[in-house]
């Protein structure tokens, strides 16, 4: 194991410790939350997610990919893309 990686492991146990238990719960919830009121608001614009289920990443069924991309970059908002 590289030392970068036993660094991240070091910060993800510190961060579930502080944040015990129910801190943990609270903000996946919260996370969950506003994933669901994204995939509203998409679902209103008449956009299919590819996915029933889902935690926090959304993947998106868009007629013109690059379009999407474009203007999210445009707007300063990074999304992913399985364009290659």
């Amino acid at each position: 194991i590289c030392t970068s990686q036993v660094l991240l492991a070091n910060i993800a146990s510190l961060y579930a410790v502080f944040h015990g238990p129910a801190g943990l719960k609270r903000i996946a919830s919260r996370i969950h939350r506003l994933a669901d009121i994204l995939t509203c608001g998409l679902q209103q614009k008449g956009l299919r997610l590819r996915h029933e289920h889902y935690f926090d990443t959304l993947c998106v069924e868009v007629a013109d990919k690059a379009a999407v991309l474009a203007r999210a970059e445009a707007a300063q908002i990074n999304l992913r893309s399985d364009i290659h």
